[in-house]
């Protein structure tokens, strides 16, 4: 079941660098030591593959509803609903299933997931094809009862790769447990590091709110971090201790507040995720309370 928030939510993607070495050796104690860093969230990832029991997530999401940390799950890196090999695409649509079966386990809401890239095929026919194969998907998740879940196309940071703004505006149409995950590293990467003012993250917002309704945009899931770029876009992420290729946060703050916003937001930071994912909730509610 979806929980309803009157704020923006935060928390790391993965497992901060510093919760092994303050002693933490297991998944089952993240919800305990986020609560008590002051997070609501946490992201698990299968990006090699759902290799997780249903026992195992049952019980950290027995834990995370005792210590009152959401729980979403990244699916595989290497789904591909572009994919002109018909069987790739069809596994793809199992690779999105399980990981909503291991959401459920978890207790969580969410699964965010990479639609795909264009290989050899002009970006046209594979953004078709992208939008065919998810929308089986779609049929097949209803088919299994697991629509009550949200699956959420993340934007990409790889000129190659399906997830612009736009497409992902187009993918959230296609159902209405489909909501955007706007990860605005990947946005800036594309762009060549175009996110610098409140306005440029507006243009953004403003995109969701008009091709999506307010509903999915106000509720929009999203990936925060720095990300070192190139001429063909992302190369690898970085802290907030750069200062080099941005995005900052404080900007979009600002948006997320002025536009009554209430995201979850994930840090994706190398490595200090959960330092990062306080910095930003320190930010969003020094803007909240002004």
């Amino acid at each position: 079941m979806e929980k309803i928030y009157s704020t923006a939510t935060f928390g790391p993607s993965g497992h901060d660098e510093s919760f092994a070495q303050e002693g933490y050796i297991s998944t089952l104690q993240m919800p305990q030591w986020l609560s008590d860093k002051g997070l609501e969230l946490f992201e698990y990832s299968f990006g090699r593959g759902v290799r997780i029991s249903d026992v195992t997530a049952e019980a950290i999401g027995d834990m995370a509803d005792k210590f009152g940390v959401e729980m979403s799950v990244h699916a595989p890196y290497f789904i591909n609903f572009a994919s002109v090999e018909q069987d790739k695409a069809d596994n793809s649509v199992r690779y999105l299933t399980d990981s909503l079966g291991a959401l459920r386990h978890f207790h969580g809401s969410r699964c965010v997931f990479h639609t795909g890239a264009e290989g050899k095929q002009p970006r046209n026919e594979a953004f078709a094809r992208a939008k065919d194969n998810f929308t089986k998907a779609l049929d097949v998740i209803a088919q299994q009862g697991l629509d009550d879940l949200i699956v959420c196309p993340e934007t990409m940071g790889k000129q190659a790769q399906i997830g612009t703004v736009d497409e992902v505006v187009e993918l959230c149409k296609l159902g209405d447990n489909v909501y955007p995950c706007v990860d605005f590293g990947h946005v800036n990467s594309l762009w060549q590091g175009a996110l610098k003012t409140k306005e440029d993250f507006q243009r953004i917002v403003d995109k969701l709110f008009d091709g999506l309704g307010e509903k999915k945009t106000k509720n929009m899931h999203v990936h925060f971090s720095k990300i070192q770029y190139g001429a063909k876009g992302e190369i690898r992420h970085l802290t907030f201790a750069d200062t080099v290729y941005g995005p900052e946060f404080e900007p979009l703050a600002e948006v997320i507040v002025k536009n009554g916003l209430t995201p979850h937001i994930l840090s994706e930071s190398a490595g200090t995720q959960m330092f990062d994912a306080r910095a930003m909730k320190a930010a969003y509610t020094a803007k909240l309370s002004k």
